[in-house]
């Protein structure tokens, strides 16, 4: 339910409440996917149009910032914005917005559609560095070894900067 025609709630008194539940399997996110999100969705009639506060979650798949491995990481999705109509739905007459006024609007059918403040709202609330656990180990920066599978022996290569000093150190304790 991302999609809900609004007409009845615009026809309310202004401050009345509508709840609906948000229940869908998956919403599509510029280049992934958020599925099973769950939740509420709250509709409040203001003098404009209605404030939608959605309160619900679900999860995507991502892989850890640190090993690389693949994981499923909770996204919470907590937001409050007021959509206004294209239509007043009294009159049906054109409703205008200031050219800065940056409110979501319902369209000429009275069809609200959370999915671009949804859509807004994930992009800003996914984790930039998901971890698989919080003490990951992450990769070897030699060998890319997954450091959480064990001890892990590996010989750093000599950094070329110190090679002439390595060859002095050589000499002096040869000279000794």
């Amino acid at each position: 339910m991302l999609t809900l025609n609004v007409l009845t709630e615009l026809r309310q008194r202004l401050g009345s409440v509508n709840e609906y539940e948000i229940d869908e399997p998956y919403l599509a996110v510029d280049d992934h996917r958020i599925e099973d999100i769950r939740g509420s969705l709250r509709l409040l009639r203001t003098d404009r149009g209605l404030l939608a506060k959605v309160d619900a979650e679900g999860v995507t798949d991502a892989q850890c910032s640190r090993c690389d491995k693949d994981l499923r990481v909770p996204v919470r999705l907590d937001f409050e914005e007021e959509y206004v109509p294209e239509l007043d739905p009294n009159t049906s007459a054109i409703v205008y917005l200031a050219a800065d006024d940056e409110a979501f609007r319902i369209d000429k059918r009275y069809e609200l559609d959370l999915r671009e403040g949804l859509r807004q709202y994930i992009l800003i609330s996914e984790p930039v560095k998901p971890l698989c656990k919080p003490d990951c180990a992450g990769l070897c920066t030699i060998c890319g070894a997954d450091l959480n599978e064990g001890p892990h022996q590996c010989e750093e290569p000599p950094d070329e900067r110190w090679s002439a000093l390595a060859g002095l150190k050589r000499e002096i304790e040869e000279g000794d």
